[in-house]
């Protein structure tokens, strides 16, 4: 399976799915550990890849989201963006919305 193929799989077989710098409780960066702690405020479960593990994920990810940043989020197989616009729908609810509409379990929806 190339990089591509599993990205698809891996966005479309998980309701939350995150390319990150780093692991889910170990992130690398401001930005990453942000995106999975608004995640984790929220209750919601989540997937996470690693970037750094695997120099050719990089470039196969971008290729694919036409999105050149990490971390990328992705709810319901859609690209929903990185820290900046995540930190934003968070604030203003539309984060739980979105992820309200995508049948994601969580414990806090405003």
């Amino acid at each position: 399976m190339n990089w591509r193929e599993q990205i698809e799989r891996e966005v479309k077989d998980h309701p939350v799915f995150v390319y990150a710098k780093g692991e889910k409780n170990m992130a690398m960066c401001g930005f990453s550990r942000r995106v999975m702690g608004i995640l984790n405020e929220l209750g919601v479960p989540y997937e996470v890849r690693n970037v750094l593990a695997d120099a050719d994920i990089r470039p196969a990810l971008v290729a694919y989201s036409s999105w050149p940043t990490i971390p990328q989020v992705f709810i319901g197989g859609k690209l929903v963006g990185g820290c900046d616009i995540l930190t934003e729908m968070y604030e203003t609810g539309e984060l739980q919305r979105t992820l309200a509409e995508a049948g994601v379990p969580g414990r806090s929806r405003a």
